[in-house]
């Protein structure tokens, strides 16, 4: 199944200048061993993210932060060990989107979009290209039926639809590029209609039930 893209945007290759190159480095030695919830390379998701960030035509630092956006989150990385081997600018970026640990649940999720709603607009920007990229993830497993993968989502999809509506609606409210909004509206609408064909399909409940 074809995955969502920006319109007329080609997939580019990152920007091979030295900082982006360090940053892929970096998180790709911090992600190492991890799988995202489809059994991908954990990596594939930041460089994802930075691809689209590239085809819209960011700035290296820019590209640096999002191939870096998930190292303080979801790694033993910290936020000083970006500062000092990339800057101040690239630390500042990766700690606007990361989640607070500290919290956790709806309030965790409440958090972080109130956090991004007032960041810079590159840092909201890397926040509406890593939501496409993980509502398409998300997409794909509903309109495959790839059961095990969506029983990993909490909430179901009509939930997590709903908490991309409220990630979508904050980005809009904030700004973000009217490409960006654009694929995340396309691929909302397809996750929803996703959710109201599953939920009328017995055999995937009981799946889901088993």
């Amino acid at each position: 199944m074809a995955r969502l893209a920006l319109a007329s945007q080609p997939a580019p290759a990152l920007a091979a200048t030295p900082l982006v190159r360090r940053a892929y480095a970096f998180a790709e030695h911090a992600h190492r061993g991890q799988r995202r919830k489809d059994g991908q390379a954990y990596i594939s998701h930041p460089v994802r993210v930075a691809r689209i960030l590239a085809a819209l035509g960011y700035p290296e630092e820019v590209l640096a932060a999002a191939l870096l956006h998930d190292a303080v989150e979801d790694t033993g990385a910290t936020l000083a060990e970006i500062r000092q081997a990339f800057g101040a600018r690239v630390a500042e970026l990766v700690a606007c989107v990361s989640e607070d640990p500290a919290l956790v649940g709806a309030e965790r999720k409440r958090a972080y979009r109130e956090r991004v709603r007032v960041a810079p607009h590159d840092a909201r920007a890397i926040c509406a290209a890593d939501k496409v990229c993980n509502l398409d993830d998300l997409r794909i497993a509903a309109a495959t039926e790839e059961h095990m993968v969506l029983q990993r989502f909490h909430g179901g999809l009509h939930a997590q639809a709903q908490r991309f509506r409220a990630e979508l609606q904050m980005l809009r409210d904030a700004g973000v590029d009217a490409a960006l909004l654009d694929v995340l509206e396309r691929g909302l609408l397809a996750l929803q209609a996703e959710a109201r064909r599953l939920t009328l399909a017995p055999s995937f409940e009981r799946a889901l039930a088993a």
